[in-house]
């Protein structure tokens, strides 16, 4: 969930799904160092047509949705400019996972944009009486009684706000086919480790799964029952998917890049996920509840003005409130505007919601394709968009070099250690055997074992510790890395027992009389 881009579950923070900071190509140096030192204890003993849309602020939508799908890698691309009023004009490019064509009813997974919908239920339920946020989550969910979140004294506000201390657990998260409700999860959450203090802000699902899992328990009711009829109260929204059957039926395949390509994924639905980042629709119900959160941000009411109170900084210039982020950009003259955004993502699908309460103007943005390494280029491709539509000057971009150098780089690295053990397997074949006494192949034996199964165990242990989250999750998020580092494993065992072998035969031949090379003097 990742992940703003918030991967749900796997990529962590509002900056980024939810989500996930990964730090891939770090990973991918401590792997060339470590397979160089391998190498060489290895080497040494042998030296889609767009839909018509209209422009909207000046800029024409069709050709921004073209221009999107293909900075998002995105086989299927839908847009919305919304204002207070409704939906000023939309576009759509390309086709869905199923090959149609993606219109204003095509279904997209809404990722951790999900959390505002989450939000604004807890308000309107506090409004009614049926919970206060001030609320000890605790006094709310016994299964929390008793453990850290009880004797910190975390509040339901605090969900709200991600100030909680609670981190961003990946395996808790994102449980593609789970039908329990968010309630029964709970007590997963009770023992968590890696719970920081509380006050401090630390984007996390478990946040919103736990939200959930009080709007359930305080209202008797499923989740998505409870939000329905929130929505259409509200902003008027009586088409979201809340139901894993309807899910299974309206979701088509989504899109994660795959080798410069693109892969389908086959996106699954969680119950208890519906809070922070499965909740999902056609393009024009999210668009509607834009134009609603435009019109409620820019609204002097008491109800608005309470659900914009208690925004708490993000430590990175922003704001985090009522499942939004706040930021204060400079209009290019001197004065300052704020924009209200979220984005969010599964394993498939990219959206992007932003808002200019001052000018009344605000974008929507669904994708079919999503990978946590291009994720800072995913956002940067939106924020662009949405500047251009707001009439901002456009922020700094990020780096779009991080995902093709971790994929060129795990393929060289795949390539070269494929060359490494055609060498092992000739000099094992075809070379002669070395003069060596019995200890020098001992040593040479545990040598290489040991290094062997440092990198197997730093590979195995050490890659999900450096970028959060199991190599399992990650072959979700990002399936072609991931990929990468499982055959970069399999063929440090296969170096590994070839050489072992190689050495093992070596020394046979030499004790067991077969002539050895002439002119090499015996090892040691």
């Amino acid at each position: 969930m990742v992940p703003d881009v918030t991967c749900t579950g796997a990529i962590p923070g509002p900056a980024r799904a939810a989500a996930v900071p990964r730090t891939w190509s770090g990973v991918g140096i401590a792997l060339v160092a470590v397979i160089a030192l391998l190498a060489v204890l290895v080497i040494a003993p042998t030296v889609a047509p767009a839909a018509a849309g209209p422009a909207a602020g000046g800029v024409d939508l069709e050709a921004e949705a073209a221009r999107l799908a293909d900075e998002l890698g995105a086989p299927g691309v839908a847009v919305a400019v919304v204002d207070s009023t409704g939906v000023v004009g939309s576009a759509h490019h390309g086709v869905d996972g199923d090959g149609a064509p993606v219109g204003e009813r095509t279904t997209f997974v809404w990722g951790s944009v999900s959390k505002s919908f989450a939000a604004l239920v807890v308000s309107v339920l506090d409004e009614s009486g049926t919970l206060s946020a001030s609320d000890r989550v605790a006094s709310v969910l016994p299964a929390l009684r008793g453990g850290e979140l009880d004797t910190t004294g975390v509040t339901i506000a605090d969900l709200v706000h991600h100030v909680s201390g609670l981190p961003h657990q990946v395996e808790i998260t994102d449980v593609w086919g789970r039908t329990s409700p968010a309630s029964e999860v709970v007590p997963e959450i009770a023992d968590v480790a890696g719970l920081g203090p509380r006050g401090t802000y630390r984007y996390s699902s478990l946040n919103y799964l736990l939200l959930q899992a009080v709007v359930e328990t305080v209202t008797q009711r499923p989740y998505g029952d409870v939000l329905d009829e929130v929505l259409a109260s509200t902003a008027g929204v009586t088409d979201v998917v809340t139901d894993p059957g309807r899910f299974a039926e309206d979701v088509p395949p989504g899109h994660a890049p795959y080798f410069f390509g693109e892969r389908p994924v086959d996106v699954g639905f969680d119950s208890a996920g519906l809070a922070y980042g499965y909740l999902s629709g056609p393009t024009d119900s999210l668009a509607k509840y834009a134009a609603w959160q435009l019109g409620d941000l820019r609204s002097t009411s008491t109800e608005s003005v309470e659900r914009r109170d208690g925004a708490v900084g993000t430590g990175t210039g922003g704001r985090y409130g009522n499942g939004l982020i706040f930021e204060d950009r400079s209009d290019g003259d001197d004065d300052e505007v704020t924009v209200v955004r979220h984005s969010g993502a599964v394993p498939g699908y990219f959206t992007y919601l932003a808002l200019a309460p001052e000018r009344d103007v605000g974008v929507v943005l669904v994708a079919n394709s999503y990978g946590e390494l291009r994720s800072g280029e995913s956002a940067g491709a939106a924020g662009a968009f949405a500047d251009r539509i707001m009439g901002l000057p456009s922020g700094a971009q990020p780096d779009s070099g991080l995902y093709t150098g971790v994929i060129v780089g795990g393929i060289v690295l795949v390539l070269l250690l494929v060359a490494l053990l055609g060498w092992v397997v000739t000099g094992l074949v075809r070379r002669p055997s070395p003069r060596r006494s019995t200890r020098a192949t001992v040593t040479r034996v545990l040598l290489v074992s040991l290094v062997g199964a440092a990198l197997l165990v730093g590979g195995l242990l050490g890659v999900p510790a450096v970028v959060g989250v199991p190599l399992g999750v990650a072959s979700l998020w990002a399936p072609d890395a991931a990929l990468l580092v499982w055959l970069t494993m399999g063929l440090v065992f296969l170096v590994t027992a070839v050489t072992v072998a190689r050495e093992l035969a070596w020394n046979h031949r030499v004790s067991g009389g077969v002539s050895a090379s002439p002119d090499r003097p015996a090892d040691g």
